[in-house]
């Protein structure tokens, strides 16, 4: 099961930054992109738990500071520590639920909008809250919570399907046909 999870991580993280820096970056509203690699180090933590979602932050963010930060380790920080607050409710709630990641997902992109705005325009001498609010902060806020809602599925789905499969579930499901289900039915209706 670990086998699976390490390659398609590194995958997701690699594939989510590409899609996040060219792809969208075409598309932005008014310079905001949806925040593909917080959503994907949310859900990994809600799906796979405090370790993967750390690993998972730390290197979506280390992507994001090589090209495109001044700061080395600032955005791996902040996704470290969202990877593992999202991580402490994988063992809480059910993947399942999706509305616990969308609102975890929601309560990271607060905090990394309002800590980019306090280390980046705050410290320079720029106080316009509301330009930055009404400029920045709302359009990818929105964008990324409207993109949430399809990748965070896609994920679980992935999940599932590929990464999660245990080989001796699978064979019973290979081996159940429905010979053996007529004759569950038939012990059952005779007892």
């Amino acid at each position: 099961m670990t086998i699976k999870r390490i390659p398609t991580g590194i995958l997701a993280v690699f594939l989510f930054f590409l899609i996040q820096s060219s792809v969208l970056k075409n598309l932005s509203y008014s310079g905001a992109v949806p925040n593909l690699l917080l959503i994907l180090t949310v859900s990994y933590g809600y799906l796979r738990g405090e370790r993967a979602a750390m690993w998972t932050g730390f290197f979506s963010g280390l992507l994001l500071d090589i090209f495109g930060m001044n700061v080395l380790g600032l955005y791996a920080l902040m996704f470290v520590y969202l990877g593992y607050l999202a991580g402490l409710c994988h063992s809480w709630y059910e993947p399942m639920e999706f509305r616990i990641p969308l609102f975890m997902i929601l309560g990271g992109d607060i905090a990394v909008l309002m800590i980019q705005f306090i280390l980046f325009f705050v410290l320079n001498g720029d106080f316009g809250f509301k330009y930055y609010l009404a400029g920045k902060a709302l359009p990818e806020l929105a964008m990324t919570m409207i993109t949430s809602v399809a990748v965070y599925p896609l994920l679980l789905w992935i999940e599932e399907r590929f990464v999660n499969v245990d080989p001796a579930e699978k064979k019973k499901k290979e081996d159940w046909n429905v010979g053996d289900l007529a004759e569950a039915e038939h012990k059952e209706g005779s007892e």
